[in-house]
């Protein structure tokens, strides 16, 4: 009966390893999916903050 138990228990064991390798794999994979979005994204919000600084420069001359 022993036997039996730690057979199960071995199996269980892989399950758990098999889940938690394929969630750190899918985590990873969904990560490097996202950084050139994410990158687009700031460029994006970086240019258009200098264009909309750029054209408004009078509102910048509080320091004079």
């Amino acid at each position: 009966m022993e036997e039996f138990f730690l057979h199960l228990w071995d199996e269980i064991d892989d399950l758990i390893g098999v889940c938690r390798h394929v969630a750190g794999v899918t985590a990873a994979e969904m990560l490097a999916a996202s950084a050139p979005l994410i990158a687009a994204t700031s460029g994006a919000l970086l240019a258009g903050a200098a264009t909309m600084l750029l054209s408004h420069r009078e509102l910048l001359v509080f320091i004079a």
